[in-house]
């Protein structure tokens, strides 16, 4: 049996990260050598102060949470979309440090491990959706009038509602990572359309649901909601049409 030396294990560890990365790369619409030169221009270089900005920006975050904690939970409306917002970008920003570190192949174990997770993963989650459905579950168990009564009574389940939010913000992000650019609008739009049918919910339902805030504040979070839906809309239907038109091209000059 050939025993490997640590150096030649470490290559075969990035080798093997850094093909899966090209294979997701591809899959995209890139050729193999566009694919190659963006793995060695964004995965391979400046890993470390990719890893610093997305620490500070998640550090920068933290500190936002604490010290607006007061401003965030002031009305419905912030307590259900922006403090959510804040602590998901938190999450996506130490993910996305976690991330960079695992495809620099610092560490053998750390990428030989990351390559076993997305391998067995891959198994149950070939389309890439299943992380976008969990973070969307985590996200809607706290806005349940029930779980946020119970966030807002008791301080150890308001940090679980927070650590919850941080850690479907790392799912958002492996899902981004997973899923064809495609499929990742439609899921922005279908994103859109839950919280814009949660939001007409709020504004139709004739029971107030909230107890802590004034009652006009739930049509008038509900109507944000529906604003976010109509603005998700505006972003992502102008992308898929110039996708579109643009493949077309494309088709008619080959």
């Amino acid at each position: 049996m050939v025993r490997l030396s640590s150096k030649t294990r470490r290559e075969v560890a990035v080798a093997e990260s850094a093909g899966a990365t090209i294979r997701r790369i591809t899959s995209l619409g890139f050729t193999d050598q566009e694919a190659a030169g963006w793995y060695r221009n964004h995965s391979q270089t400046n890993w470390l102060l990719r890893v610093i900005l997305a620490l500070f920006a998640g550090l920068c975050l933290l500190v936002c949470g604490i010290v607006f904690a007061n401003y965030l939970e002031s009305s419905l409306m912030s307590s259900m979309l922006l403090q959510p917002f804040v602590y998901l970008m938190m999450g996506v920003s130490f993910s996305y440090a976690s991330y960079s570190v695992a495809f620099s192949g610092l560490s053998v174990k750390l990428s030989i491990i990351h390559e076993a997770i997305l391998r067995k993963t891959s198994v149950i989650n070939r389309h890439g959706v299943l992380p976008f459905g969990l973070a969307i579950v985590m996200i809607y168990f706290w806005s349940l009038p029930s779980s946020f009564h119970a966030a807002l009574s008791n301080n150890m389940t308001h940090f679980m509602m927070y650590l919850t939010f941080v850690c479907a913000g790392g799912l958002v992000l492996t899902g981004i990572t997973l899923v064809s650019r495609p499929l990742l609008m439609i899921l922005s739009v279908a994103f859109g359309k839950i919280l814009g049918l949660y939001g007409a919910f709020l504004i139709l339902s004739p029971r107030y649901l909230y107890d802590f805030y004034p009652a006009a504040q739930q049509a008038d979070t509900g109507v944000i909601m529906i604003s976010v839906m109509t603005v998700i809309d505006m972003i992502i239907l102008p992308c898929w049409l110039y996708r579109y038109f643009r493949a077309g091209v494309h088709i008619r000059q080959s």
